[in-house]
């Protein structure tokens, strides 16, 4: 009985807890080039730099995105990121999925932003994400 007692309260305090551990709100912003054009199919990642599940999404013909987190919540944990962006438009209206990270892209279409920008740690683009702050304007410069 004590060890059934003891499984119930384990689920009732530290199961609610988990899912709660990081703060997530929406996010959504534009990624344009650095004369201000929109730019359609860019990959967008944001990667929380105190934790917590990473975010993505993808630009549409107006360059907007709106973020999702890997484990499914609509926005991006509360606090600092790193971003990366890789441009999909090069792979045709080939879906390719996580592949795509590997494609060698040195012949045929040639992507629209530096290549600086496919490792977050490398494209110095950041974005403090909190509540009620309107989502970010990221400018990438062309290959």
């Amino acid at each position: 009985m004590r060890t059934l007692y003891a499984i119930v309260v384990a689920i009732t305090f530290v199961l609610p807890g988990c899912s709660e551990k990081f703060k997530v709100v929406p996010v959504s912003g534009q990624v344009t080039t650095e004369d201000g054009k929109p730019l359609d199919r860019i990959f967008v990642e944001f990667f929380p730099q105190q934790g917590g599940p990473k975010s993505i999404g993808e630009t549409n013909s107006e360059g907007k995105f709106s973020l999702k987190t890997s484990d499914g919540q609509i926005g991006a944990v509360v606090g600092e990121h790193r971003i990366s962006l890789r441009d999909t438009g090069v792979l045709g209206d080939k879906f390719m999925g996580r592949a795509a990270e590997h494609v060698d892209m040195t012949e045929g279409r040639k992507p629209r932003i530096a290549a600086k920008y496919a490792l977050a740690e490398n494209s110095g683009l950041t974005f403090t994400v909190a509540s009620g702050v309107e989502g970010p304007t990221l400018k990438a410069a062309a290959r």
